[in-house]
């Protein structure tokens, strides 16, 4: 797979690559935290669903108790794009956007609405760069024997800064062998 992107940082080659086998967002399972969609064209069932429900009432009946609950919206036009309702700065409202389901933000983790809501904004982004792809894995040092690779990171800058981290361990690592190998050539001219 041909890189997105190949940097060099600290004298080592980076490798940034498109996560071709990302998990979604619905796969953390964090009854914590989670949204419910249901459209033809996006459904994201609530945790440990065992049935479909379409009645949206049942939906936060279940859940209103123990949970923040927030609307959802997404604009679905070559694509899905998600947002709290009403919040989405969506080209064409009066077709393209769909209100879809909910957030959910437990009260035990977010004692606030306003900090359950941020918690739902930061769900929807990490759900709109799944769905847009943007999800990375970097390899550092790609050729060498110390290679490092790791993949899941939601957000391409995320990514690299990431990498570079890693890559900064790896030129350290690279420049403690180096001395290493003088200090044994220079002990066998010794010995010699």
């Amino acid at each position: 797979m041909k890189p997105q992107k190949t940097l060099t940082h600290k004298g080592v080659t980076i490798e940034i690559h498109q996560d071709q086998d990302a998990q979604s967002p619905y796969e953390w399972g964090d009854e914590g935290l989670f949204l419910v969609a249901n459209h033809r064209d996006f459904y994201v069932p609530e945790p440990g669903e065992i049935r479909v429900t379409n009645d949206a009432s049942e939906l936060v009946e279940r859940w209103k108790e123990t949970h923040w609950i927030f609307r959802l919206e997404a604009y679905i036009h070559s694509g899905v794009v998600l947002a709290l309702s009403r919040e989405g700065n969506f080209p064409d409202r009066q077709w393209d956007v769909s209100q879809l389901g909910f957030v959910f933000a437990s009260k035990k983790e977010w004692l606030l609405p306003k900090s359950a809501r941020k918690a739902a904004l930061s769900l929807i982004s990490g759900w709109n760069m799944y769905l847009a792809g943007d999800v990375w894995g970097y390899v550092v040092d790609p050729d060498g024997i110390n290679e490092e690779s790791c993949w899941g990171f939601y957000g391409f800058d995320y990514c690299v800064e990431e990498a570079k981290s890693v890559a900064e361990h790896v030129a350290k690592k690279k420049q403690e062998e180096t001395k290493e190998a003088e200090l044994m050539a220079c002990r066998d001219i010794v010995t010699a």
